[in-house]
């Protein structure tokens, strides 16, 4: 527990001091899950595509230091299972790394989800390009290695409305780029010793690069967790499968 109230320290400490201690924990809190510590995910929901099996994402996040606190790298594996043709269902498991000397690598969980909810074609016909709507959430968990879960750990939660641009009509085996923004909302909460909680607004983003013929895409993607003199995560997913 003692390492998990250093870090949290830590990183509270290195916020600005006109920043809220709420706004403070919501930032440390959300880049110790995956909701804040890796990239957002480009699904088949996001890309107006089917998935028709599950798929695997290999992510790595990267978050640059901000007012002398420390960097992190940060890597995950996401199995994403289809759920009817609209929405997924995603499975984290991942593990958080900064770069100080009393932080140690810790695990990281979180289940999260997302459905298509609606679009506005751009230009005539059917097979125009289009603005697409969905929703989606997350909930996070994080740990140090090495002490007990009852000790003191991280919850997180976010919800989100991601809006991605699909092209008009091409071949099966074209290369297809969809970008996407995400505004958002997320909570983060210390359930240690001294528990607190925060909240904060999330901007995150990217882009999907894929091709319906092969089972291999790639996305690139950042978040913003929207309190004063947070760095941006970037970071990129490889996704296997679900074509």
């Amino acid at each position: 527990m003692r390492r998990m109230l250093a870090l949290l320290l830590f990183l509270i400490a290195k916020t600005t001091d006109a920043q809220s201690s709420n706004d403070a924990v919501a930032r440390a809190v959300l880049q110790l899950t995956p909701i804040g510590a890796l990239p957002p995910l480009v699904t088949s929901t996001l890309q107006a595509e089917v998935q028709r099996e599950v798929a695997l994402a290999l992510r790595y996040g990267y978050i640059s230091s901000s007012g002398g606190g420390p960097d992190a790298n940060n890597g995950g594996i996401t199995a994403i299972f289809p759920v009817g043709l609209v929405g997924t269902i995603s499975l984290t498991a991942g593990v958080f790394k900064y770069t100080c000397e009393a932080c140690d690598p810790g695990l990281m969980l979180s289940l999260g989800g997302d459905r298509r909810i609606g679009d506005m074609v751009l230009g005539t016909g059917s097979d125009g390009s289009r603005i697409q709507f969905a929703v989606n959430g997350e909930l996070g968990f994080g740990h140090p290695q090495g002490s007990n879960i009852s000790d003191g750990s991280v919850i997180s939660g976010a919800v989100g409305v991601p809006i991605s641009f699909i092209s008009g009509s091409r071949s099966r085996d074209a290369m297809r780029i969809v970008p996407f923004v995400t505004p958002g909302f997320g909570f983060g909460t210390f359930t240690g010793e001294g528990s607190s909680s925060g909240s904060a607004v999330l901007f995150g983003g990217g882009l999907g690069i894929y091709n319906r013929s092969n089972s291999v895409a790639l996305s690139l993607g950042f978040q913003y967790i929207g309190v004063r003199n947070a760095s941006t995560q970037i970071g990129l997913n490889l996704v296997l499968g679900g074509r």
